[in-house]
């Protein structure tokens, strides 16, 4: 994986904490190839993504309404991307991800599988959990010993490489001044190349110290919350896909602030929260090889979610 190409031996790297088990979680959207399948593309049988006579995977396509449950273990690929923009100038940038085996519901036997990282080149660090993988040429061998609860069982943590960098939302934002009150303002736009809409988007403003110390928000569009304590807006969404030159609006009315505190307000760093069921931001694609055992792979599901994600306007110094 990595620059050196499927075919080299996978790196590891250390730095990533230990294992541990989550809770096992259903992610809508899914997606899963066999190795049945790829040979299939050449030998005239169905292509990936539609199901093959006799396999023990079912493919199907991304749609979160496309939910199927074959009985076997599933894959999730869990990613966090952390950002910092100024404007849309990317800053700083990181995509950490973990694979892991949701167990098939009840008790199971012992089972074991191979997969293989397709385009590995987008990854730059990685660490198995030994307990249960071994990597060897390019391959990554799983055996797994009976299971009789549902708990995630975590395989690999990696780091994408830093020259893959796609950024999934960008906002813009103005602070005008009229009347002793300042109308705030966030455009807020998905990256075009996303067909797929981000889920629980909130858009969190802090107010600096110069808009004075008795400001307060009101006048949210869409609904929001002000919380005085924490000086604090918030706007929430619960479903963003926006097309292109059409972003969402995110607008506030600020009341009771300092005279000329309109660039600061403006200039306020802008946290961002999301979550995107069915795509791996990394775009990595793994390819399964079916071993013994009574339970096999019979999906892959994929998820990413905001970490660190902040904007700050591209005026700000």
């Amino acid at each position: 994986i990595g620059t050196a190409g499927i075919g080299a031996s996978p790196p590891m790297s250390a730095g990533f904490g230990d294992f541990g088990g989550g809770e096992a979680a259903e992610w809508p959207g899914l997606s899963v190839m066999a190795a049945e399948q790829a040979a299939g593309a050449q030998t005239g049988t169905p292509p990936v993504g539609a199901p093959s006579q006799g396999s023990q995977i079912g493919a199907v396509g991304r749609s979160r309404q496309s939910r199927v449950d074959l009985g076997g273990h599933s894959l999730l690929v869990a990613e966090v991307v952390s950002a910092q923009l100024e404007g849309r100038k990317l800053i700083e940038y990181k995509v950490s991800g973990e694979l892991r085996l949701i167990p098939a519901s009840g008790a199971s036997g012992a089972s074991e599988f191979r997969f293989r990282i397709k385009n590995g080149h987008r990854i730059e660090q990685v660490k198995v959990n030994d307990k249960y993988v071994k990597a060897a040429d390019g391959m990554y061998m799983v055996q797994l010993p009976p299971m009789g609860d549902s708990r995630a069982v975590p395989l690999m943590k990696y780091v994408t490489s830093s020259r893959w960098r796609p950024v999934p939302l960008f906002v813009d934002a103005t602070a005008t001044e009229e009347g002793g009150e300042i109308t705030f303002r966030a455009s807020v736009e998905t990256n075009p190349q996303l067909k797929t809409s981000l889920q629980d988007v909130s858009v969190s403003l802090t107010l600096p110290q110069e808009a004075g110390g008795e400001c307060s928000c009101a006048n949210f569009e869409p609904a929001g919350e002000w919380d005085a304590a924490e000086r604090l807006a918030r706007w929430r969404l619960s479903e963003l896909l926006t097309l292109r030159g059409t972003p969402a609006l995110c607008c506030a009315t600020l009341r009771d602030v300092t005279q000329g505190a309109a660039d600061a307000v403006s200039r306020a760093p802008l946290q961002l929260s999301f979550s995107c069921e069915g795509v791996a931001i990394s775009g990595i694609e793994l390819e399964v090889q079916l071993g013994s055992g009574t339970s096999s792979i019979s999906r892959l599901l994929r998820r990413f979610v905001s970490g660190e994600y902040f904007v700050t306007s591209a005026t700000a110094p």
